[in-house]
């Protein structure tokens, strides 16, 4: 089954998606987005519209950049969000953003800083930490840091930013200040890696991590121990020698001078410079050079220089002169005659290579030579490519470097990385660990604590983006447990990096070689994937971390007033904290101020508690119940609430419960509390999201909490339930936010860090997908002033079938998931909407409901089921009604009534109950029904499906339910294969869609003739590029009609036949669109003329739609020219959703005319009324023209008598006046 997601939306109550919400209470958001103009749908007299899918979040698209696009868990994104709410993405990275914060310089904002474990930001490259502008979404790289960054503290009183992370650069690591450009602090950073930042009240900078040293301390007890192989170069010389024995220039490497001679000396020609190169299949940064003169002939190299390449620098060293003192030297190096021993070279500065040329200016004798060359440096690196590792030479190494891989790598060009490295290209739908494996074997010379790191080739220099996946990296460091060290945690890494980056793996202790021991780094993919897969492997590298020079363990307070920092720790309270923790190196993952109080949250005990503390008053202090049970993974303060992440369950005694990976720590009243009763995993991130709630229009700051969990504990009346990682925290309801009955943004996937805008909101980093609400499986869909979708009272979970098919081989779907098909009926004084497909949910008697559900207009919407009966693996394709019985069909099975049911089972509506009489079960391969059609003015039910016979009675692919006998009849012979739709076109024909045979013939459209019991395929259908699994009629006579489906090229195609002929949609769908509904819906404006579509109409298309220059939607819309977005879509496991149908209350108004006629009493009123306005004009026409003569001719009263004015009432009758008006009058009144 899979998990619904940590969805933002109550499973009751309603919204309309164009949500101008006001979630942007704390200022409006620093970018701008261009709203999409209405469709203009007219949805009048269908009545209710209702969509189904597969889906637990859905939105109409509203603005320029809203996209269903998944979240990947191997990439990051800077995140803002639209008008209404629903997160989007500004930029892309192609790994993690751990931190974030406003950089603000002398008052000004300058970006929004952002580190992580990236390497590219929006295609700019970018190792580890860039700066984002807030007026248009740029990006600008921060360069010289080689690395990741986890933390970042913005100091807007100093102007600067602090960076803590496990990287070098700008001669610190793991910590330095970013200003104007990188500036190092007096301690040059740390000796292992900086995960959290914080300003205590006395402006001190906090530093927490896993280290136990200052940067400045870290130097190697023994330098310069790793040979680099000057072997596996291509060796070139020019001006050798043509002297035999004394011309290869590769004569000298691994040679010293007690080994000169012919094959173990380089000569160059009498009395003419020369050079010696050697180009290297990787990059290193030299610490020495040792070169052995020659003494052949009396001959011998006087003066020479080193040319760094590809650079073309020219080296600096320093030496021993013959004096015994230190000398200096660059383009005129002396190397002295008649020496039978080296002579060593110390580089003066670190410059990385992967060249080098050696000129020979001067020479003793009649030429110059060498006999022997060899090469160190400090960092000691395993490749695997294992002929770059270090050769067994001179007796300097007398174990060697070295690696061994299985599996079928191939060695990759080093493109614009360091070196060139191994690559593997696996296949299958479940590679296994052994399918590809390298083992690097590092040469360590002395015991101690290494920082261990495995470099990575980006994806870009081969071109693998798309194929990269996850790798496992494991490790063994000692030859046996050691008190007090941590073993070596198996690592996955994403390898989706578009440009090189290196992660640390390890920092601890290591043993040193021996004859019984090697520490090894092994790097495998992650089992499970799918291919194709491509897995690459480089180098991995042991740095040797010097001792504590005083007593730090993961904790150090900076005073920036100071520019010297003393080796002193004891006068620090927090330092002294941090020694007094266990074990060594103990990891500190989180710290946060408060007032004078500093909260620190890691992995460690101290002296009466664990793995959390405070310091205040110049004291660590316990926490309740001696700390928590396991490890602190984040913090964050909301007032006087600490909330506190990670993997603990209780406090370390034991008398908290329900504090299992989350927590709540009151800083006022000293205590713990849950929230609600936990989840079942670790908490990794805590970040605050201003959310608006629609039914009550206020705004609250929750708390989004991600790791890695399926599930939130239940509490009270609160049940548990499932999610995807992620939750959501109310803390003004002290409740999850899917226990309440409120609706809001419906967000899935994991939010990593979130920055304040001063002015603006709040821009967040993570992987996430959003849309408008949550709601599972199926929505309505309305349209007042607006359009809007509506959400039902249910709450779907769904399970992926094990039944592999959607409509069986027919469009090639391998699963079904979620709500396929519904009904809205409202005939017989009944008012239910029912959904069907594969999905489990609760009704609302609590009862579980799986695969078919009613929500009862009726009766208060309440949801129930069918009932037992119906196994839960069946999965529901099709459903019609037939007077009050309910035909529901599928991939059926299961006992009604003490009878077995295959394919189709019959439902008595108005009774709630299982209909009495059940048909015998649809026989075949796959017994799947798939479309349901009742013949008009009949006593039939069409089925059709992928069937051979109903019981005993041979009918295959389609057979028909006499609803009078009840009882299964053949339509006749001559049809075979799968049906995928059925629609009447008139009383008696039947067109079928789907993959058929008709009389021998295959073909995509067949009609059925009931009067004559006849199957033809239907003209020109042959031309239909596929089988069709999506019909719809396109006028309503059906003469015309659309129909969808997948091209044998795996195409989609989307063709109408306009009653004489087919005709193509314009192209705009691309790649993998799969299309599973269609139907023509109405304007309440036209559109321009197309020859596809009435000007007043618009096809919906639905499924999972890949629409050109856009991307993927669950709906869009074709006018007759091109497809626009409609309605995106995801599921709770952060893929993109589908819709699969739309269903309506009225579909007889498909094709309703939109013209206005009277009816004929209207008709005769206005006549009437137009008639008696005539003859009032006339008559005071009369009248006035009346008045004018007696004026021109004199006036003479009339009689004043009154007479009886009820004399003549009897002479006409009034119904006479109107007798005309009926056609059945002489036209004259009586008289």
């Amino acid at each position: 089954m899979r998990m619904v997601s940590s969805s933002l939306a109550s499973r009751a109550g309603t919204i309309a998606t164009l949500l101008a919400s006001l979630w942007l209470a704390r200022g409006a958001t620093a970018f701008s987005f261009a709203p999409i103009a209405s469709p203009d749908l007219d949805l009048t007299d269908l009545g209710r519209v209702a969509l189904a899918g597969d889906f637990d979040s859905i939105s109409l698209y509203q603005f320029e950049g809203q996209n269903e696009n998944a979240a990947s868990p191997s990439a990051g994104s800077l995140l803002t969000r639209f008008p209404n709410g629903v997160f989007t993405s500004l930029q892309e990275t192609d790994g993690e953003i751990r931190a974030m914060c406003p950089f603000i310089s002398n008052g000004t904002l300058q970006g929004i800083v952002f580190g992580g474990n990236f390497t590219s930001v929006g295609g700019v490259a970018a190792q580890g930490i860039a700066l984002l502008n807030v007026d248009n979404a740029n990006i600008t790289a921060l360069p010289g840091l080689n690395g990741s960054v986890n933390a970042l503290f913005c100091d807007k009183d100093a102007s600067r930013v602090y960076v803590g992370g496990s990287f070098t650069g700008g001669g610190a690591q793991n910590a330095i200040v970013w200003i104007t450009d990188w500036t190092n602090m007096p301690f040059s950073g740390f000796n292992g890696p900086v995960t959290t930042i914080a300003k205590a009240s006395n402006g001190n900078i906090i530093f927490g991590g896993t280290f136990d040293g200052l940067g400045n301390t870290t130097t190697p007890k023994e330098k310069d121990v790793q040979v680099i192989p000057v072997g596996s170069a291509n060796i070139t010389a020019v001006a050798t020698t043509t002297t035999a024995g004394f011309s290869d220039p590769r004569n000298i490497i691994c040679k010293t001078g007690s080994q000169d001679g012919p094959g173990n000396t380089w000569l160059l020609e009498d009395n003419a410079p020369g050079f010696w190169q050697a180009n290297f299949g990787f990059g290193f940064q030299p610490s020495k050079l040792r070169l052995y003169n020659t003494v052949q002939s009396d001959r011998g190299t006087k003066e020479w220089r080193f040319t760094a390449l590809p650079d073309g620098g020219i080296m600096n060293f320093t030496y021993i002169n013959s004096a015994g003192e230190t000398a200096y030297c660059d383009s005129r190096c002396p190397l002295p005659q008649n020496n039978n021993t080296f002579q060593d070279f110390h580089f003066v500065n670190t410059v990385g290579m992967n060249s080098f040329r050696i000129d020979i200016s001067a020479w003793y004798g009649q030429g110059a030579g060498l006999s022997g060359i060899e090469l160190f440096e400090n960092d000691i690196y395993s490749f695997a490519v294992n002929d770059f590792n270090e050769p067994l030479c001179d007796g300097v190494s007398t174990t060697g470097a070295s690696s061994s891989s299985t599996g079928p790598w191939s060695v990759s060009p080093s493109g614009q990385s360091n070196a060139q490295y191994l690559t593997a290209n696996l296949q299958g739908s479940n590679i296994t660990a052994d399918s590809a494996e390298v083992v690097f074997k590092p040469d360590i010379k002395q015991s101690g604590n290494y920082t261990v790191t495995i470099f990575t080739p980006g994806c870009t220099i081969d071109n693998t983006c798309g194929t990269r996946g996850k790798v496992n990296v494991t490790g063994t460091m000692a030859a046996s447990a050691r008190t007090g060290v941590q073993p070596f945690q198996s690592v996955e890494l994403f390898q989706t990096n578009m440009f090189d980056k290196y992660d640390q793996i390890y920092y601890g202790y290591v043993d040193a070689n021996d004859d019984a021991f090697r520490p090894t780094i092994t790097l495998t993919p992650v089992a499970g994937q799918t291919g194709p897969l491509t897995v690459v492997a480089q180098r991995v590298r042991f740095e040797l971390n010097s001792p504590t020079t005083g007593g730090l363990n993961g904790l150090f307070e900076y005073d920036t007033n100071k520019q010297v920092v003393s080796s002193d720790f004891s006068t620090s309270a927090i330092d002294v904290a941090g020694a007094g923790l266990s074990p060594s190196q103990a990891p500190v993952t989180s710290i946060l101020v408060d007032g004078d109080t500093l909260y620190v949250g890691g992995n460690f005990t101290g002296d009466g508690f664990s793995n959390i503390f405070s310091v205040s008053g110049g004291n660590a202090t316990s926490l309740p119940g001696k700390g928590l049970d396991s490890e602190v993974m984040t913090m964050y303060q909301n007032g006087s609430t600490l909330y506190v992440g990670g993997n603990f369950t209780n406090t370390e005694d034991g008398k908290s419960t329900g504090l299992k990976g989350v927590a709540a720590y009151s800083t006022t009243n000293k205590a713990w509390s849950p929230l609600g009763a936990g989840v079942n995993g670790v908490v990794m991130y805590m970040v605050p999201v201003p959310l608006n709630f629609t039914e009550e229009n206020t705004t609250e700051e929750c708390l989004y909490i991600s790791g890695t969990f399926d599930s939130v504990f239940g509490s009270g009346k609160d049940k548990t339930f499932s999610t995807d990682n992620s939750a959501i925290w109310v803390p003004s309801r002290q409740n999850w936010l899917h226990n309440l009955n409120l609706t809001t943004i419906s967000v899935s996937g994991v939010l990593m860090a979130q920055s304040e805008i001063p002015g603006s909101a709040p821009i967040f980093s993570g992987s996430v997908s959003s849309q408008a609400f949550g709601a599972s499986g199926a929505v309505q869909l309305t349209s007042g002033k607006t359009l809007g979708l509506e959400q039902y009272p249910i709450s779907v979970q769904p399970q992926t079938s094990s039944v592999s098919l959607r409509k069986r081989a027919i469009n090639g779907q391998e699963t079904i998931s979620g709500v396929v098909t519904g009904l809205i009926y409202t005939e017989n004084n009944l008012n239910i909407t029912l959904l069907a497909g594969h999905f489990a949910a609760t009704g609302s008697d609590g009862a579980n409901i799986t695969n078919l559900l009613f929500v009862n207009g009726s009766n208060s919407d309440i949801v129930t089921g069918m009932g037992d009966g119906i196994n839960s693996d069946s999965v529901f394709l099709s459903v019609a009604a037939y007077g009050t019985t309910l035909f529901a069909g599928g991939v059926i099975s299961g006992k009604v009534n003490t009878n077995n049911v295959g394919g189709l089972v019959l439902y008595d509506l108005s009774t709630a109950s299982y209909a009495s009489i059940q048909p015998a079960g649809l026989q075949g391969s796959d017994g799947a029904v798939t479309a349901i059609a009742p013949q008009p003015d009949s006593k039939d039910v069409y089925v059709g499906g992928n069937f051979l016979s109903a019981g005993a009675l041979s009918c295959p692919s389609v057979c028909i339910w006499n609803t009078e006998r009840s009882q299964w009849v053949s339509p006749g012979n001559g049809l075979s294969g799968n049906v995928s739709s059925m629609t009447w076109i008139s009383n008696n024909n039947l067109l079928i869609a789907g993959n058929l045979t008709v009389n021998g013939n295959t073909t995509t459209l067949v009609t059925f003739n009931a009067q004559k019991h006849e199957f033809t395929e239907f003209t020109g259908a042959s031309t239909v590029p596929g089988p069709v699994t999506a019909f719809c009629p396109a006028n309503n006579d059906g003469s015309q009609f659309w129909v969808a489906g997948t091209a044998s090229n795996d195409t989609a195609f989307l063709e109408k036949f306009d009653g004489e002929k087919w005709v193509p949609a314009a192209t705009g769908l691309g790649a993998g669109t799969d299309i599973r509904g269609i139907q023509v819906l109405s304007l309440s404006k036209d559109h321009d003329k197309t020859d596809l579509l009435e000007n007043n109409q618009v096809l919906l298309v639905l499924g999972q739609v890949n629409v050109t220059g856009f991307g993927n939607a669950s709906a869009v819309l074709f006018n007759g020219t091109a497809f626009t977005p409609f309605i995106l879509s995801n599921t709770g496991t952060n893929s993109p959703g589908s819709l699969s149908q739309a269903f309506v209350e009225n579909p007889q108004n498909f094709f309703h005319s939109k013209k206005k006629h009277l009816a004929l009493g209207f008709v005769v009123l206005i006549g009437l009324a137009i008639a008696l306005a005539i003859t009032f004009l006339v008559v005071v026409l009369g009248i006035l023209a009346e008045r004018l003569r007696k004026k021109q001719q004199g006036y003479v009263p009339a009689n004043q008598q009154m007479f009886d004015k009820s004399s003549n009432l009897n002479r006409v009758p009034p119904e006479h006046l109107f007798g005309t008006l009926h056609g059945n009058g002489n036209g004259r009144g009586p008289l």
